[in-house]
């Protein structure tokens, strides 16, 4: 990262902090499970942190399970709002490395989060959806270890 210094055009330089880029759009994928909450939390921060518009993506592999994600993906949204954050959500069905895949390609996020229960780098060594998004999405991929 690089740092930049910022000035106030009265008091002259005020401070140097690192150059975050601005994000204006956020897809979380999520299983909605125990083990996403963390990515949860970092995807509303980053959201929050730069006003930006956050998507929630919700993969069901089963009609059963389609219906109780609807429920949790709307909880989802609702802590969302409260951070002030503008959230939408989805639920797909199918695979999910392949439906976060599309939803990147599709809906050109800034940067997309995922939650993984393992590090990164045992992600990408398993083959995990966390790996695969990470290795073939067309933007940032911050996992999330669960």
């Amino acid at each position: 990262m690089t740092a930049i210094e910022l000035q106030d055009p009265i008091t002259g330089p005020t401070a140097e902090r690192p150059h975050r880029p601005h994000v204006g759009h956020v897809l979380l994928a999520t299983d909605l499970g125990e083990a996403s909450g963390r990515a949860t939390e970092q995807a509303i921060t980053l959201a929050a942190r730069d006003s930006a518009v956050l998507q929630i993506l919700a993969v069901a592999k089963t009609q059963d399970e389609r219906l109780g994600m609807e429920q949790r993906i709307q909880l989802v949204r609702r802590r969302a709002r409260a951070s002030g954050v503008l959230a939408t959500s989805i639920v797909w069905s199918g695979d999910p490395a392949d439906a976060i895949l599309e939803a990147a390609w599709t809906e050109r996020p800034d940067v997309v989060v995922v939650g993984a229960r393992h590090n990164r780098w045992l992600a990408r060594l398993l083959g995990s959806v966390s790996g695969k998004v990470a290795q073939e999405a067309p933007c940032r991929v911050e996992i999330v270890p669960g």
